[in-house]
C-alpha cells in the first residue's frame, strides 16, 4: 500500500470523530470492511477491504494502490487512484454510485442536477448537515473540497483501468466479477494492434531500429520462446498484413529472413503462423530474388517442408539450383492465402485467440489473462472446442488455476472413455502444478473410474447447469494405450509434489497407485522409471529408490543396444 494511502488509513482509524463522518452520511463505514466472500485479484497483486457500506458493498485498496469497490451483487470496478480520490469521491460526490451510468461526457449541469437530486434526498430524509459534515470530513483528512466535474471525470477514468490490472476473482471459483460500469471500452484486437501498428511505425521511420526484432536465442526457452524477439516480430507481421504497401519490402524480407531462423533453431520443428505469414507477405510481391528466401523458409525443418510443399518456385526437384519465377502460379498461391480464413487484410476476421496469444507474447500479462478470464467465464456448448487453446493459454501465462478451470470442463464433456480419462490426466497435472494436490489426486480416480468403471470417488467440482453430460463408457484395453503411460507417470509426480509438499499419506497412496500401473504395462520408458525412481526417493523409500533406478538403467541400455528395436511400442 502506498504510504499516502497508509496514513490517511490510520487517520481514519485513529480518530473515532473521522470514521463516524466517513460512515455517516457518506456510506464508508470502517466497520463493515468484511466482504461477503473470498475475493482476490486476478493479477496477484494484494487486496485489502478497509470499508464497506449499507448495501453490502466493500471498498478494497489493491496492492500499488487505487481504491475498488465490489457491490454485493457480483459487480466490481476501480473508482479512485488513491485513498484520498475515494474519501473525496464519498465525500464529494456521496450519489457516485446513482452516477455510474451516466455518460462521461455528461455536461456540468446535467451532472448538477444529478448530484443535487441524490444529495437533497439525503438532506431530506436523514443528513440535513450534509454539507458541514463534508467540509469537516474532508479538512480533518487534510483534503480539498473538488468540483462534481471533476469527480465525476476522475471516477470515469478510473473506472476504464478497472481491467485488467484490477480483476476481481471470487478466490476459490476463479470465476471474475463483472464490470461496475456499462461504459464500453476498446476490443482487445484494437489494444493490440495499436502496440503492433506503433512497432511497425518504429522499423518503417528507422531501419536501424531492425535488429530489435531480429532472431536471438534464447537459452532454454521454449518454443515460440527460445527466440527473445519472437512477440514483436509476431506482431509487426500481423500489422503489415492489414496495412500493406509495396515500400515494405525490404523489411518483410528481413522478417522472413529472422522467421527462418527461428523456426530452424526450434527444438521441435514447427511451422509456426508468422513464418507462414511472412512468406505469403513476400511471395506476394513476386520477386524473382526473393526465390531463396521463399526456398529457405521452406527448407528450415520438416514441418515447414511439408507445410509449403504447395509453394511453387520452379522445377521440379525445387532445390536451389532449380529455382525460377513462375509469376502466375505464384500469384495464384497468394490469392489462395489472400483470405479471411488465412491472411487476409481485415483483422475483424481474426479469432479471439489471435489477439490473446499476442498479448501475451508482447508481454502484456494482465491483458491476455482477463481476456482469457471472460472467455472462460462466458463459454457456451457451442464454444468447447476452444476451451484446449484457452487452458494451452492460461498455462503459459503460468496461472494454473484458471487452466485448471478450463481443462476440468473440458473433461468432463469428453464423449468417449480415452478422451475423457487422457483430459483427466492432464487435469491431474494441473492441479498439481497449481498446488491442488488433493484435487490432483481426485482428478487421478477420476480417470481411472472411466477407464475401469465406478469406484468409491470423491465428485469434483461441478460444471455448469448449462452442460448436460453423460457418463462416458468403460474401456477394456486402455492399458495398451498411451493414457496408461500418462496415468502412470502422473501417479509419480503427484507421489513427488506431496513428498516434497509435507504430504507424505497422499505421496505414498500416490506412490503405491502408481507402482500398481506400472506393473501392468508391458514395457515403460527410462522417463517412466525415472519418475517412479525419483518418486520412491522423495517418499523416503531407499528399497524401491534402488530398484526403479536398476530398472532405468537396464531400459537405457536396452534402447542403446537396440534403438530401432520394431517390439518397443514406446
Amino acid at each position: 500500500m502506498p504510504p499516502l494511502d497508509r496514513s490517511l488509513l490510520d487517520d481514519l482509524r485513529r480518530t473515532p470523530r473521522l470514521a463516524e463522518l466517513a460512515a455517516h452520511p457518506f456510506d464508508f463505514d470502517l466497520r463493515r470492511a468484511e466482504h461477503g466472500e473470498a475475493v482476490r485479484l486476478a493479477s496477484g497483486a494484494s487486496l485489502e477491504g478497509i470499508a464497506g457500506d449499507d448495501s453490502g458493498g466493500t471498498y478494497f485498496l489493491c496492492g500499488g494502490g487505487g481504491v475498488l469497490y465490489a457491490d454485493s451483487e457480483g459487480q466490481a470496478g476501480l473508482i479512485a487512484e488513491s485513498l484520498a480520490d475515494a474519501m473525496e469521491l464519498v465525500a464529494g460526490l456521496p450519489g457516485w454510485r446513482d452516477h455510474l451510468y451516466l455518460p462521461p461526457a455528461l455536461g456540468a449541469d446535467q451532472l448538477r442536477a444529478a448530484a443535487l437530486e441524490v444529495e437533497d434526498g439525503m438532506r431530506a430524509s436523514y443528513a440535513p448537515e450534509l454539507d458541514a459534515r463534508r467540509d469537516e470530513l474532508l479538512a480533518g483528512l487534510g483534503l480539498a473540497v473538488r468540483s462534481r466535474a471533476e469527480l465525476f471525470a476522475r471516477m470515469h477514468r478510473a473506472l476504464l483501468r478497472s481491467e485488467p490490472d484490477h480483476l476481481l476473482l471470487l478466490a476459490d471459483e476463479g470465476h471474475a466479477y463483472a464490470l461496475l460500469d456499462p461504459h464500453p471500452r476498446p476490443p482487445l484486437m484494437e489494444t493490440v494492434l495499436a502496440q503492433c501498428r506503433a512497432d511497425l511505425a518504429r522499423l518503417r521511420a528507422d531501419p536501424s531500429a531492425w535488429p530489435e526484432s531480429a532472431f536471438s536465442t534464447v537459452s532454454g526457452g521454449s518454443d515460440p520462446e527460445h527466440d527473445a524477439n519472437s512477440g514483436r516480430r509476431a506482431g509487426v507481421l500481423r500489422a503489415l498484413q492489414y496495412d500493406r504497401h509495396d515500400a515494405d519490402l525490404p523489411l518483410l524480407r528481413h522478417l522472413l529472413e529472422q522467421e527462418t531462423l527461428c523456426r530452424r533453431a526450434a527444438a521441435f520443428g514447427g511451422m509456426g503462423e508468422e513464418l507462414h505469414l511472412a512468406v505469403f507477405l513476400v511471395a506476394r510481391h513476386l520477386r524473382e530474388e526473393d526465390l531463396p528466401r521463399l526456398h529457405a523458409a521452406r527448407c528450415a525443418n520438416f514441418d515447414t517442408w511439408c507445410a509449403l510443399s504447395d509453394l511453387p518456385l520452379g522445377g521440379p526437384g525445387q532445390s536451389e539450383e532449380d529455382l525460377r519465377l513462375e509469376p502466375e502460379a505464384l500469384r495464384a498461391w497468394a490469392d489462395t492465402h489472400d483470405t479471411s480464413e488465412c491472411f487476409g487484410d481485415d483483422p475483424r476476421s481474426e479469432p479471439p485467440e489471435t489477439w490473446v496469444t499476442l498479448a501475451r507474447r508482447q508481454g502484456r500479462t494482465e491483458l491476455a489473462r482477463t481476456a482469457l478470464i471472460r472467455l472462460l467465464d462466458d463459454v457456451r456448448p457451442s464454444d468447447t472446442a476452444e476451451l484446449p487453446w484457452i487452458a494451452a493459454e492460461f498455462v503459459a501465462l503460468a496461472d494454473f488455476q484458471q487452466a485448471s478451470r478450463a481443462q476440468r470442463l473440458y473433461a468432463k464433456l469428453q464423449d468417449t472413455g480415452l478422451a475423457r480419462a487422457s483430459a483427466y490426466s492432464r487435469l491431474s497435472a494441473l492441479e498439481r502444478q497449481a498446488g491442488d494436490l488433493d484435487g490432483a489426486w481426485t482428478s487421478l480416480e477420476h480417470a481411472l473410474t472411466v477407464l475401469d468403471g465406478p469406484r468409491d470417488v470423491e465428485p469434483g467440482p461441478s460444471q455448469p447447469v448449462l452442460f448436460e453430460v453423460e457418463p462416458a463408457p468403460v474401456v477394456d484395453d486402455w492399458r495398451d494405450k498411451g493414457v496408461a503411460l500418462a496415468l502412470t507417470e502422473e501417479h509419480f509426480l503427484l507421489a513427488r509434489s506431496a513428498a516434497d509438499s509435507g504430504r507424505p499419506d497422499l505421496a505414498h497412496r500416490a506412490l503405491l497407485a502408481g507402482m500398481a500401473l506400472l506393473d501392468t504395462l508391458d514395457r515403460a520408458s527410462p522417463a517412466l522409471y525415472g519418475a517412479a525412481h525419483a518418486a520412491a526417493r522423495a517418499c523416503g523409500d531407499g528399497e524401491l529408490s534402488a530398484r526403479y533406478e536398476y530398472l532405468l538403467a537396464e531400459e537405457e541400455q536396452r534402447l542403446a543396444e537396440f534403438p530401432y528395436d520394431l517390439d518397443d511400442n514406446d
